[in-house]
């Protein structure tokens, strides 16, 4: 079973309920040790590291965004993040971060189970993705819409930018484990509520619901931190 973490919990999940996908992920990574950051983009997350005593890798699809991530100072390679492995060594690295990235490679298992050979064993993954559960979404369905989680269709980024996968906390637990992780903890990722009405109405609804629930259907985020298993392939 996902452990599942209250907002209460730990300093770690008290910076996660208020973050975005970059705070989330550098909230969670644990102390020290070479971190990859997979679709690593302009390197932005090493903005929200730095002062920690760590060697950031990164790895992009796109040539201009691993060069703006050099420039911040992350070790960048591009490559294709869709069908070919990963340019490590197994074991190489004490953590990853993978923030809203599995929803557009064609194969998440692939991509799941590479990451998983290139950290060490007991290596954690700080993984995010749009969570197909959250209650906007749901709303969407039932009125005959299906959710666009990664905004309007453009021509850069295709139809639901660039979206192929749709996960809940469950499914994305699932995959994990299939992958060669093992303990799985559960973070919710909440917006602001404005102090109006409905604003009220929401946060008596997310008190009445408990932390499972509220995580489940108004956080607009699946937030994970998974461990390696030590007996991964």
């Amino acid at each position: 079973m996902v452990r599942r973490v209250s907002a209460g919990d730990q300093a770690a999940g008290d910076a996660v309920t208020r973050a975005d996908r970059l705070l989330a992920g550098a909230a969670l990574l644990p102390p020290g040790g070479p971190v990859l950051d997979v679709g690593c983009g302009d390197g932005s997350l090493a903005l929200h590291v730095r002062g920690r005593p760590r060697v950031i890798a990164g790895v992009d699809g796109d040539a201009a965004r691993c060069l703006a991530a050099r420039q911040k100072g992350i070790t960048a390679v591009c490559a294709d993040l869709d069908g070919a492995p990963l340019p490590y060594r197994d074991g190489v690295f004490a953590a990853a971060v993978c923030l809203d990235v599995v929803e557009h490679v064609p194969d998440p298992r692939r991509l799941i189970r590479e990451i998983a050979r290139v950290l060490r064993p007991d290596g954690v993954l700080v993984l995010t993705t749009p969570n197909i559960r959250f209650y906007p979404f749901v709303l969407s369905l039932l009125r005959g819409r299906f959710p666009r989680t990664g905004g309007p269709a453009d021509e850069a980024g295709g139809w639901d930018g660039g979206h192929l996968h749709y996960f809940t906390f469950t499914d994305v637990e699932g995959l994990l484990r299939a992958c060669g992780f093992a303990r799985v903890e559960a973070f919710g990722l909440y917006r602001w509520t404005a102090l109006t009405r409905w604003g009220r109405v929401k946060e008596a609804i997310k008190a009445l619901l408990g932390d499972r629930l509220k995580r489940e259907f108004f956080s607009g985020a699946v937030v994970v931190r998974a461990t390696r298993a030590a007996d991964a392939p």
